[in-house]
């Protein structure tokens, strides 16, 4: 069979290094695989690297790149490999891992598809202004992303792993379908957050990253902090690089986005149109004369200009448009 390339991105690194795990593995398995197998270990550090995901799942490969005697390290890997296989396909059989469409379907198989689709998965998403999006995640996990929200999603041997450059998300954690059972993390600029049978939310401002938690709990680590946080369902916190702030009350409005639904709950109506204004086109600017108004009620996403009209029938404002896309929002 055509063995993988020499250099290829992160992802097909990935890939070709379980497809040599498959190949080393199998019990026709030749001493000129394994040397082969060397020379592409040895062509390029993205090799490297997706060779350490990949062998993190049985200690068998560990210390094999030093090895002098590709006899000794065919026979360390045929030594468990009728097992691993049998344990290869009862995975598959558990988790209903499907062949990937265009591999070659030879002798490897079982183990090439199942360790590519574990291994070699990584996508990213954006929503733009004024949309929100519900995915259903490879490895059973629902995530929602809000308005103008950027989330990269990667998972390896070791993590689900969820990082939010911007924006908003909701995710409901589910058990780990790969049957590996990794942790699912949300990753921001200010620190972790480790679901732990949950479902919260993540906010990212430019000073803090926000968590709500809504179901279970979630462990919330800071960059810069030595220091884990427990939060269980129905608290928040805000942090960033350095420490967390207190435990507060979760807000119901960080969860009820994801049903199109914008939630004032005696809110400054400032505060309020700071949050409407991140679902349309242009600034509203409201003036210190009625910034202390308070607003109470519930709104529809789609419909900006509908929550606008709204206000100013009900509170003593007028709306001004002060070119372009820009509103302002002043005293009547």
């Amino acid at each position: 069979m055509g063995k993988p390339s020499m250099q290829l991105p992160e992802n097909a690194a990935l890939q070709q290094a379980a497809e040599w795990f498959a190949i080393l593995r199998s019990e026709q398995a030749k001493e000129t695989d394994y040397l082969e197998w060397k020379v592409w270990l040895d062509a390029d550090t993205a090799h490297q690297s997706a060779w350490v995901e990949v062998e993190s799942i049985d200690a068998t490969f560990k210390h094999m790149a030093g090895s002098g005697n590709p006899q000794a390290a065919k026979s360390a890997l045929l030594t468990h490999a009728s097992a691993s296989r049998r344990h290869a396909l009862k995975v598959l059989s558990l988790t209903g891992v499907s062949v990937i469409t265009g591999l070659v379907v030879k002798r490897y198989s079982p183990w090439r598809d199942w360790l590519t689709n574990v291994v070699a998965t990584h996508s990213e998403y954006q929503v733009a202004v004024g949309q929100t999006r519900l995915l259903t995640l490879a490895e059973g996990s629902r995530l929602w992303l809000n308005t103008n929200s950027h989330a990269e999603v990667r998972y390896s041997f070791a993590l689900r792993r969820i990082t939010l450059h911007t924006g908003e998300l909701l995710i409901a954690s589910a058990k780990d379908n790969s049957g590996i059972d990794r942790p699912l993390v949300v990753d921001t600029i200010h620190g972790r957050i480790t679901a732990i049978g949950t479902r919260f939310t993540v906010k990212l401002n430019t000073h803090a990253t926000y968590v709500a938690v809504f179901e279970g709990a979630v462990s919330v680590q800071a960059v810069n902090s030595g220091r884990a946080q427990v939060l269980k369902a129905g608290e928040q916190l805000q942090f960033d690089a350095q420490a967390m702030q207190a435990i507060q009350p979760a807000e119901k409005a960080r969860e009820v986005w994801t049903r199109g639904i914008l939630l004032a709950d005696n809110r400054r109506l400032d505060d309020f149109m700071t949050e409407v204004s991140r679902y349309r086109t242009g600034r509203i600017i409201v003036s210190p004369k009625i910034a202390h108004l308070r607003i109470m009620g519930a709104f529809p996403i789609s419909h900006t200009d509908l929550i606008l009209t709204s206000i100013a029938e009900s509170f003593p404002v007028t709306i001004n448009h002060v070119g372009g896309m820009d509103i302002q929002l002043v005293e009547k």
